[in-house]
């Protein structure tokens, strides 16, 4: 169940959109972003994950990895961020921490009533300590019709 949680959250939209992201980077961390609208998801995982559906409820998705000699290693963190319309309204993104073995996902809800462009800012601090990171971002939101 949770494997197709976290395989909704970040490979379906990430296949269904024609624009892909690669990772920022801020030194050896690899911060990997994704959004999509939240109708990708399942109802009952929404639910089992507390993330909320509906036309125009859209969802951020956030890896946080660390590069090493072995390869990238995920990152436990602590995310705070916003995301702004073009009207300059601002709505504070609440994350919620999913883990599966040794992945780590950081997701969640954005609200946009019409189409535009969103703006997001995340601070990314990892969770052993260390700098915080600023994670910024624009992406064009279309509510379902």
């Amino acid at each position: 169940m949770f494997r197709a949680l976290l395989l909704s959250l970040l490979l379906l939209p990430a296949l269904a959109s024609a624009q892909q992201t690669s990772p920022q980077r801020f030194g050896d961390l690899l911060v990997y972003y994704n959004t999509f609208n939240s109708s990708y998801l399942q109802p009952d995982i929404a639910a089992n994950t507390g993330l909320t559906r509906g036309p125009t409820h859209g969802v951020v998705s956030i890896a946080v990895q660390r590069q090493t000699a072995e390869g990238p290693v995920a990152v436990d963190a602590i995310l705070t961020g916003n995301v702004t319309n073009m009207l300059g309204q601002r709505s504070t993104l609440r994350f919620i921490r999913l883990q599966e073995e040794e992945s780590i996902y950081f997701v969640a809800n954005y609200t946009s009533t019409q189409r535009g462009l969103l703006r997001f800012e995340v601070e990314v601090r990892p969770s052993t300590g260390g700098t915080a990171q600023t994670l910024r971002f624009q992406q064009e939101f279309f509510p379902d019709e």
